[in-house]
């Protein structure tokens, strides 16, 4: 990249508008900051965005209005919500939301507060409802929001048939549930048309779930992203749990695209040999016996979609963790595992899902450390650079290239 880029030409382009909030200043990089992600750096490698990003409120306000909100953010799976009734809730930047589908089988992401004194209408967590119906004076609403009943009696010139629930965008891709606070950004199936050609036959979008562990965090939500996008710290966190089965060094990155990047895991050599331990639930109905029986095949998949979506994909399984956003440094998120139906109907499924359930949560315990410690780390004055491995941590360095031309141009 040389010295006179339209990144290092646009940075101070932003002009405020009639919006309080938008008028958040836009974060400022040195020109030196900026070559650091984007390069050429003095050394000639890469690193992160500064380390403020990671802390700073006054960086993480404008990030929510500016870049967060104007992306398609994982908040569920499907069956989450699979029949008609069926809702959960989640919190997004202060907003309580609420995921339900109606009788004609659509999913709704509605705003979960009443239009009349701004109580919330479906208290925290997941069930089944006929209606909506707010607990303080029983307004009630159809499952797509349109206000059905006001109570007792109706109000002089309230126009009943004009008042519903504000909706934020909702899309189904792949199994999982994604919204967006931005009304007018492009849809995101095309987006990541790019991806198919990888995860077809995986099926992942008829995967049920099978377990879920929900935890608060207290650290920035790039850090849980970040860990999931590289293998690399499979020889730290990860030594006694994953490293000697799927090593750091025997991953690599197979496609990247604007908003997303794959890369792909193969097991050491000794774990290649067991089929039982490859395929736990046998050989799945889409594979034919050469393929299943192939060996040094990736068989893992990892998927990132940006900005914070991370999965892991093995022919009979998804995990992936989802963060509903609060703060720069507090949030609520989940790492939830969903396993095939032909699995689910092997005998002796249900002992394995309980082991792959608990490894994920023996897993996600291991990231949760790293992320605290990370998160610690982050504020020390002498953060004046980061250096990412060229071998091993290329998705990072695609991740904040995007993530920094956000801040200068979004």
């Amino acid at each position: 990249m040389s010295t006179d880029t339209p990144l290092l030409r646009e940075r101070h382009v932003a002009e405020p508008t009639a919006n309080v909030v938008s008028r958040l200043n836009r974060p400022e990089f040195t020109d030196a900051e900026i070559r650091a992600v984007m390069g050429p750096s003095a050394n000639g490698l890469t690193g992160l965005v500064p380390s403020r990003c990671y802390w700073d409120e006054d960086v993480y306000k404008w990030e929510v209005e500016h870049v967060l909100k104007k992306q398609w953010l994982a908040i569920g799976r499907w069956d989450w919500a699979e029949h008609h009734g069926d809702y959960f809730t989640a919190n997004m930047f202060g907003q309580p939301l609420l995921i339900v589908r109606d009788k004609a089988g659509e999913l709704h992401c509605l705003v979960n507060v009443c239009r009349h004194r701004w109580s919330q209408i479906v208290d925290d967590g997941a069930g089944n409802t006929k209606l909506l119906v707010c607990p303080y004076h029983h307004w009630t609403y159809n499952l797509d929001g349109r206000l059905r009943g006001v109570a007792l009696e109706d109000i002089p010139g309230f126009k009943k048939d004009t008042c519903r629930l504000p909706s934020i965008r909702l899309e189904v891709w792949e199994g999982t549930i994604f919204i967006n606070f931005d009304q007018n950004a492009a849809p995101l199936a095309p987006q990541l048309a790019g991806l198919q050609q990888y995860i077809s036959h995986y099926n992942i979008g008829e995967m049920r779930s099978a377990g879920r562990t929900t935890y608060d965090t207290t650290w920035n939500y790039k850090l849980s992203f970040e860990t999931g996008y590289e293998a690399y710290h499979h020889v730290g966190l990860h030594y006694n749990q994953i490293q000697h089965i799927e090593p750091a060094e025997m991953h690599e990155v197979l496609a990247f695209g604007e908003t997303w990047g794959l890369y792909a895991g193969r097991y050491a050599p000794e774990f290649e040999k067991q089929q039982e331990f490859k395929f736990p639930f046998g050989r799945p109905p889409w594979m034919s016996q050469e393929e299943y029986e192939r060996p040094n095949d990736f068989r893992s998949l990892f998927i990132a979609v940006y900005p914070g979506l991370i999965t892991y994909i093995s022919p009979h399984q998804i995990s992936m963790i989802t963060t509903e956003h609060m703060s720069v440094d507090r949030n609520r998120a989940s790492t939830h595992i969903a396993v095939a139906p032909w699995a689910l109907d092997r005998p002796g499924s249900d002992v394995i899902v309980k082991d792959l359930v608990d490894l994920m949560k023996t897993i996600q315990d291991e990231d949760t450390f790293g992320c605290r410690m990370l998160q610690k780390g982050s504020r020390a004055s002498t953060n004046d650079q980061s250096v990412l491995h060229p071998s091993f941590e290329t998705t990072l360095q695609h991740y904040h290239q995007w993530l920094l031309k956000q801040y200068l141009t979004a």
